[in-house]
């Protein structure tokens, strides 16, 4: 069974390193899809999918483990249909 989630941080999420953290910690939990900034300047979506467990597992250690200057002031989490990623990668900057 596949899960896919999109994740949307608020807050200092933007040059401070936060992608590539979030791309570690995908790593680490084997789950794919994609991390882009918004173009607001204070947000940051995180696309993933992967087992449940592994997809909870890793949005658990994203928000517990920000980047030493990143500060998450808001989380919102939608569930949505899944695309069927097989890797996790950064992604160009969206709307």
């Amino acid at each position: 069974m596949t899960e896919r989630e999109i994740v949307v941080l608020t807050g200092r999420v933007q040059n401070v390193g936060f992608r590539d953290a979030v791309l570690q910690v995908a790593r680490r939990h084997s789950v794919a899809g994609t991390v882009r900034n918004l173009r607001d300047g204070d947000r940051l979506e995180i696309d993933v999918e992967g087992d449940p467990a592994a997809v909870a597992a890793f949005v658990d250690d994203v928000l517990a483990n920000p980047p030493r200057f990143g500060r998450v002031a808001a989380v919102t989490r939608t569930t949505a249909e899944p695309r069927g990623a097989t890797r996790f990668e950064l992604a160009s900057t969206g709307s």
